[in-house]
């Protein structure tokens, strides 16, 4: 059984004696760092007098115990833990329950109860308890107790994790309509609130939210939870389309959850409702009928039905409710409209005159006519509506002569003296007779008792007053609007406008704004700062220009309210020629006139003329503002001018002249036109102009010219087959074709695709796309949630929807036409998850330095890297929290690091990675040296992970170190870290009893020898010893060394990764 059985066979053994009557309970724990934990411990022993009872909390490192508390002396123990970690239950009462303030992530481990009765004996409990730390709490855990249904009460249960007293957790849930929250309640590790309430189609589709604070540790966890609720069919109804040939398409949609799966068709005609026996979503029926008939649907679904209302179908009938509409017009005419209710439409329309009793047909057939009105006879006029289905004619209406006073207005005339004209204007048959005034002061209106058509106020008051009159006629009267009067201010919006004169000279007028009038104008000059009176008192001044200095003058317009300043207006200074330009102009006989522009002060008095051609500059001679010169060479050729003025001179920019080519970049533009045609439009560049347009359309491959000559044609679209048009462009000196343009055919929605585009507020826009033609006339939304779809009854092409639940949720869009439709791909919307698979990756650099790069996946992403560094069992942060760190290795130690990712909704962390140490070569134990009857067999076997030479040396003899040479030879071989040199040697009769393996690494730093015993195998001489049986042994010799090298190598690298990995798992 081995030595390892043995042990485990004695310890169980051991434990089966010592645990007899005692026993342990401990629940493990989760809980919060920087909080408390509260591990609830019972445990129990043999009846036993003892004379005092301690217990004591500790934790394992590699072999070693450390006591986190000791109930006998608080101050023996791990000096992090001291003063951390206390018993809080009664060890009397057999209560070993154990509390640990401000935790650390360090304090995640396992840990064990000892209890020492005085007296009596000890006892070290096996159980293990585990605790482990959380940097951030779970999410509170929501529990639906069954599905959500219409109508019947539900119970929600939301949990958080509670193990400290002083960090108890404040549970709220978002609101809800028509809920309640009963108490909350504590169990072991979790605090847990019940919401009830009565479901309803208003909540399907909700996000209800269950919210975590924790007051002591300041963490607020947030978990949600999509409703969904089922309820019967609702908002039922009928959608009508007409299709072809008389026929009318019926589509009934219906929301409910889960969605309906039938439709039921119903008629309604003569009041008698028939049940169709059509089941299906959409049907078509026909229309027209001279009787009036309904239909309706209904929806049922598993949890019930719903009818929508019936919709009328449109039965054709001839026209009726005849009758025209009188509208007023300028100049005494009236506009006369006729309109008529018929299903085929009217398509004419025809009018009648009546006057002294007699009918007359005008003749005029359009909807609408103008007509004379306002003779003393009296005059009426009716229409006919006319359709395929038979006719109908309108009431008579009479055309007024006669009418009450309208249109009152007030004109005002300024008149002397302060005072003001009003007149007032009406229109009236018969004519006013009669005109009264108003006045309305301080919002009071009074009669003024003056009835002329004209009369004279006053003006100038500071109070706001205002005029307005009445018309009467013996048919009636009206009112004009109010009309303000004018009041006095002092003067405003004072302003100089400037105009140049001759001999540099400029004319400053100021212009102000008030009343009374403003009676003086004083006139002031800025110059270097100061500000000086000039005495001058007109309105308009004229002062020299053209100084080196700015000079800037205002002017004070007064009245005998006031007075007022204008802003200061800059005086132009002298400056040479600048933003000289060039402007081309096409003359008739291919002649091109030029024109040079330059600003300056003074003005530019000489223009040269300069041009450029084949890289040669070459002054024309021509000095006029203005030359003309030809074009329409196969050279570039280029002209500039320069203005000169006193002051200096200024060049404009080179103008290129236009050249004679043949026409190029030729493209046909296609615009859609009403009634399913196309118009295509041709255009060429080219120089003379292009005088013909030629038009081809290519159809299965085959080229037809259209003989249509003009720039644009007209082409019908919407053909199954492919057809597709291009022109030809004709000037003087060539053609030039454009590329074919495809004109579109008519096609059912597909390329369906959905886009995502991420919003504010954790909401995603969802936008549906299609290709189709005609094009797509509705869009349909549904939603993949648990494996379930679910018609989300959005008809619009983009929409918004939330996202982060923990479940997987996908959208995918229908896109329909009248040709069919098409849906999309789902897409899948991101779910929010704390940092997972976190990882390291290692890479050698240069210098014996290696690059350790952590991973993590998390939504959203991970904001922080944190890194640990483990050597000789301790563990440190590095205080590096970059994704990426360098650290150097071979070191004689072992060390390790990981890593720790966080996001805003936790933290993970990857295994340690061993880093590589370098160590001195070591002979193993397992090294021998076996004689056998014909030959000598020696094993050196090395551990290194460095390059090793091995060498051998037997007393008094040379040893060839490597190949063979008959006598002695040597054979190396590495499997990782382990080397292996043996060495054979052939003969019987060997005078020595021991051999030396030597070692030396690459290094040269370490030497190292081993003395190897000879050991024989079995007797020489003995009852099997003959020839025979020597020369067997002396052949299996080589297969022996091979075989026993191979088991060595195998079995010695096994144990030694086997201790890597015991370490691997210490730390």
């Amino acid at each position: 059984m081995g030595e390892v059985g043995l042990i485990l066979i004695f310890i169980s053994l051991l434990q089966g004696v010592t645990s007899e009557g005692w026993s342990m309970k401990a629940l493990p724990r989760r809980a919060i760092s920087s909080s408390c934990v509260v591990i609830p411990c019972s445990f129990d022993f043999p009846s036993h007098s003892y004379t005092a009872l301690h217990g004591a909390w500790f934790k394992y490192w590699y072999r070693w115990k450390y006591t986190i508390t000791y109930t006998k002396d608080p101050n023996y123990g791990m000096a992090t833990f001291v003063g951390r970690a206390k018993i809080i239950g009664d060890l009397e009462g057999k209560n070993c329950s154990v509390r640990i303030d401000s935790l650390r992530a360090e304090d995640s481990d396992v840990y064990y109860f000892y209890v020492d009765a005085e007296g009596y004996t000890d006892h070290t409990f096996t159980e293990p308890v585990q605790l482990q730390v959380l940097d951030v709490p779970d999410k509170p855990v929501i529990v639906l107790l069954k599905d959500l249904q219409e109508g019947t009460p539900a119970h929600i249960i939301c949990k958080c994790l509670y193990t400290c007293p002083d960090n108890h957790p404040n549970l709220t849930w978002s609101e809800l309509l028509t809920s309640s929250v009963s108490n909350i309640t504590e169990n072991g590790d979790e605090v847990s609130a019940v919401l009830t309430f009565n479901p309803s189609f208003k909540h399907h589709g909700r996000t209800l939210r269950c919210t975590c604070d924790y007051p002591q540790t300041s963490h607020r966890m947030v978990n949600s939870v999509n409703l969904s609720v089922k309820y019967s069919p609702r908002k039922t109804s009928v959608r009508m389309t007409l299709e072809k040939g008389k026929m009318i398409s019926l589509s009934c949609s219906s929301d409910g959850n889960p969605a309906v799966h039938n439709f039921t068709w119903f008629k309604i005609s003569q009041g008698k409702v028939t049940n169709l026996e059509l089941a299906g979503q959409t049907i078509t029926v026909p229309y027209g009928f001279d009787e009036e008939i309904s239909y309706y649907c209904e929806a049922t679904s598993i949890l019930g039905s719903s009818q929508s209302l019936p919709i009328r179908i449109p039965t054709e009938y001839s026209p009726h409710n005849t009758s025209v509409r009188m509208t007023l017009e300028k100049g005494k005419m009236i506009s006369l409209s006729c309109s008529s209710d018929g299903n085929p439409a009217v398509h004419n329309f025809t009018w009648f005159k009546t006057s002294r009793g007699k009918v007359t047909n005008l003749a005029l057939a359009g909807q609408t006519i103008t007509v004379p009105y306002g003779f003393d006879e009296e005059i009426s006029y009716y229409c006919e509506a006319t359709s395929i289905l038979g006719s109908s004619q309108s009431l008579p209406i009479r055309i007024p002569t006669k009418y009450s006073a309208q249109n009152t207005s007030v004109r005002m005339t300024l008149a002397k003296e302060k005072t003001i004209s009003l007149s007032c204007s009406s229109d009236g048959n018969p004519a006013v007779h009669n005109f009264t005034w108003f006045k309305i002061s301080h919002g009071k209106v009074t009669d003024l008792a003056l009835a002329g058509q004209t009369i004279t106020v006053p003006y100038g008051f500071e109070e706001e007053i205002s005029y307005y009159c009445e018309a009467t006629s013996i048919l009636g009267s009206s009112q004009s609007l109010p009309i303000r009067i004018p009041t006095e201010y002092s003067p405003r919006n004072t302003s100089i406008r400037m105009t140049l004169e001759k001999g540099k000279m400029i004319s400053l007028s100021c212009s102000s704004d008030g009343n009374p009038a403003v009676h003086n104008f004083t006139w002031f000059k800025i110059s270097q700062g100061k500000v000086t009176n000039l005495a001058l008192a007109g309105q308009s001044i004229t002062v020299p220009y053209g100084f080196d200095e700015e000079i800037s003058y205002y002017c004070e317009a007064t009245s005998i309210l006031g007075s007022s300043q204008s802003l200061p207006i800059r005086i132009h200074t002298e400056y040479s020629p600048h933003n000289t330009s060039v402007r081309l102009t096409l003359e008739k006989g291919k002649m091109i006139s030029l024109s040079c522009f330059s600003d300056g002060d003074p003005a530019v008095h000489n223009f040269t003329w300069f041009k450029i051609t084949q890289g040669k500059m070459m002054n024309l001679a021509l000095a006029g503002q203005t030359i003309t010169v030809p074009y329409g060479f196969d050279e570039e050729i280029s002209y500039y001018c320069e203005a000169t003025s006193i002051l200096g001179s200024s060049q404009s920019l080179p103008i290129r002249i236009p050249t004679e080519y043949s026409p190029h970049n030729t493209s046909v533009r296609m615009t859609l036109e009403k009634g399913k045609m196309i118009s295509l439009s041709c255009f060429s560049d080219g120089n003379p102009e292009v005088h013909n347009f030629t038009w081809f359309k290519i159809s299965q491959g085959k080229v037809t010219n259209l003989a249509l000559a003009g720039q644009t044609i007209t082409v019908p679209d919407g053909f199954e087959e492919e057809n597709s048009y291009y022109c030809e462009a004709t000037s003087i000196l060539g053609s030039s074709q454009s590329l074919p343009i495809r004109i579109p055919t008519e096609y059912s929605p597909h390329n369906m695709s959905v886009r995502m585009t991420l919003e504010k507020g954790k909401m995603i826009s969802l936008s549906c796309s299609s290709d189709g033609n005609p094009a797509v006339h509705n869009f349909t939304w549904f939603k993949i949630s648990q494996g379930k779809v679910t018609n989300l009854a959005l008809a619009v092409q983009t929409i918004t929807v939330p996202y982060g639940f923990e479940e997987e949720i996908s959208y995918y869009c229908e896109a329909t036409s009248i040709l069919g439709s098409s849906q999309s791909l789902p897409i899948r919307i991101p779910t929010e998850y704390s940092p997972r698979n976190t990882s390291i990756r290692m890479t050698l650099e240069k210098g014996k330095m290696i690059s350790l790069s952590c991973s993590s996946d998390g939504n959203p992403t991970v904001h922080n890297f944190t890194w640990f560094k483990i050597s000789q069992g301790k563990v440190t942060n590095l205080a590096l929290a970059g994704q990426t760190i360098t650290v150097p290795y071979g070191f004689d130690e072992e060390i390790s690091y990981y890593c720790e990712a966080t996001s805003i909704l936790g933290s993970s962390q990857s295994l340690p990675i061993r880093i590589h140490t370098e160590y001195g070569a070591v002979i193993l134990p397992e090294s021998r040296c076996t004689q056998y009857l014909t030959n000598l067999t020696c094993l050196c076997l090395v551990r290194a992970n460095s390059s090793v030479h091995i060498t051998w040396a037997l007393p008094g003899r040379t040893v060839r170190q490597t190949g063979s040479d008959g006598i002695y030879k040597t054979v190396s071989a590495r499997v990782g870290p382990l080397v292996t040199n043996t060495l054979t040697i052939s003969g019987s009769n060997m005078a020595f009893q021991t051999v030396n393996c030597s070692v030396v690494n690459d290094r040269g730093d370490r030497y190292l020898q081993r003395r190897l015993e000879i050991q024989a195998v079995g007797e020489q001489a003995g009852t099997r010893s003959g020839l025979m049986w020597k020369i067997g042994l002396g052949s299996v010799g080589g297969a022996v060394l091979l075989i026993t090298t191979t088991i060595a190598i195998y079995l010695i690298t096994k144990t030694y990764r086997r201790t890597d990995k015991r370490k691997m798992r210490r730390i």
